[in-house]
């Protein structure tokens, strides 16, 4: 007995020192090291985000317009203890903690993975900067959380999104007495914002002159449709009808009047609406209950609400996971090749979302749920496109450029400071002992790092910041 509980010591007591020689601290250190540059990094342990989809949010994060760091960790690896539930950091602390250790200014944000919030799972994120724009990290936390959890893709993209809006521009303080600059910069902000606003618009009338044809034919259709009901005494049925009827005739009237995107979008959001309504309609004739809001089938919003969700992969692309029809299902299961909205536009016909520009206020509308939040669209190519369009509207506000050019102005004192700083510095080295010298640079350097071990010996200003476990 001696003799085997000897061999167990021999086998056992070496793997302890393994075990516990990661700390929460040393661990964080770890993290912090791949991200000295603005990007993402997931730990290998986390299974939930494939590389190609890190390597599109790494993308999204480095072209910020704020410098963004992610870092996405289990939540293992943040325990106390081995026997411990509870993170060594909780809420904006763990996002603060990167900071520290990175030592620049910006966002931070870390995503714990873990099977339940009671577990540790959550999504924490803070600006700290002295200086500079202070963004919606907090609306972009919450946004982030509301709207896509647990899906950490559609959580990562949304909060870079959200979080590199500029939540308070910086502005130059201008005297009360300089009437003259006021007046030229109130001039230049009128110039500038309609500008902005023709260059917008005529944007959009490029894209209703592809999508007023298309709308057109399906009002028409569904007009048919309607006009084909037959009479009915029950008051249900009657209901059901004249609410389509009802979104059909808005959506005809909102087209007539169109010379927007988010006139376009109405009137598809109608459209759907009218399709859920024959649905509902027909569900209620066969004695069935009135089935749930489902998005559009995503190869031809006009057949309706789906039914199913399939793996489809379109030539030349990646697989991926999308809603359709129950036409479309039978199509798929009998292995023929979808019915796809085409649409014609300075060359052969190719499916709507490869037009994702001026087909975007088309599938906001369609993928809209009202009032409420939207589904997600499954081409992230077309999603992109939409987004590119938007930033690009958005720079061309006048708060956009003045963002841009207070910033730069920004930039360029702070390394006149620095530069001056220096000069000081070392007019102090000459007339000072080695040793004397060496200690003042060190407590200079000090204040502006991170210490390794967690500590901060001075944290820029939190700016924003936000903390939801889900």
């Amino acid at each position: 007995m001696k003799r085997l509980i000897a061999v167990l010591a021999l086998v056992v007591l070496p793997v302890l020192p393994a075990q516990a020689a990661t700390t929460p601290d040393a661990y964080m250190n770890e993290v912090a090291a791949h991200l000295g540059d603005a990007g993402v990094w997931v730990d290998p342990g986390v299974s939930e985000l494939s590389s190609s989809e890190v390597a599109e949010l790494n993308a999204a994060a480095k072209n910020a317009a704020a410098p963004i760091r992610i870092a996405v960790i289990p939540a293992e690896k943040l325990r106390k203890s081995e026997y411990s539930r509870s993170l060594a950091w909780e809420g904006e602390e763990l996002a603060d903690q990167l900071y520290d250790r990175v030592g620049v200014e910006g966002v931070y944000a870390v995503l714990v993975d873990a099977s339940s919030q009671s577990r540790g799972r959550g999504f924490h994120a803070v600006q700290r900067a002295d200086r500079g724009p202070t963004y919606h990290v907090g609306d972009a936390v919450d946004e982030a959380v509301d709207c896509c959890a647990p899906n950490y893709e559609r959580m990562l993209e949304r909060f870079i999104e959200r979080a590199q809006v500029i939540n308070k521009p910086w502005y130059v303080d201008v005297a009360p007495w300089a009437g003259g600059i006021a007046g030229v910069f109130a001039l230049w902000w009128g110039a500038v914002t309609l500008g902005a606003h023709r260059e917008r618009r005529r944007d959009e009338k490029a894209h209703l002159a592809v999508t007023r044809p298309m709308l057109n034919e399906e009002i028409i259709e569904l007009s048919q449709q309607v006009a084909a009901l037959p009479a009915t005494n029950d008051p249900q049925q009657a209901k059901l009808s004249k609410d389509v009827l009802d979104a059909v005739e808005k959506a005809r009237h909102r087209l007539d009047a169109a010379k927007s995107d988010p006139d376009v979008e109405a009137v598809t959001t109608l459209l759907g609406s009218a399709r859920y309504g024959l649905v509902c309609l027909d569900a209620v004739r066969a004695g069935k209950p009135i089935p749930e809001p489902t998005p559009p089938c995503f190869f031809d919003p006009r057949h309706g609400p789906s039914t199913a969700e399939v793996q489809w992969q379109p030539e030349g692309g990646t697989e991926r996971s999308v809603n359709i029809c129950a036409a479309c299902k039978q199509r798929d299961e009998a292995g023929e090749q979808p019915q796809i909205r085409m649409v014609t536009l300075r060359r052969a016909p190719m499916p709507y979302w490869s037009f994702g520009e001026e087909m975007a206020a088309y599938i906001d509308g369609y993928w809209s749920q009202g009032a409420g939040p939207s589904w997600w669209f499954p081409d992230q190519e077309a999603r992109r496109a939409g987004q590119d369009m938007r930033s690009r509207w958005g720079s061309r506000r006048a708060g956009a450029r003045f963002g841009r050019f207070t910033s730069s102005i920004g930039s360029s004192a702070s390394n006149w400071s620095s530069s001056a700083g220096s000069s000081y510095d070392n007019d102090n080295d000459d007339n000072s002992s080695g040793w004397s010298s060496g200690s003042s640079r060190r407590r200079s350097y000090s204040s502006r790092t991170r210490s390794s071990g967690g500590g901060s010996s001075r944290r820029s200003s939190r700016r924003s910041g936000g903390s939801r476990g889900f």
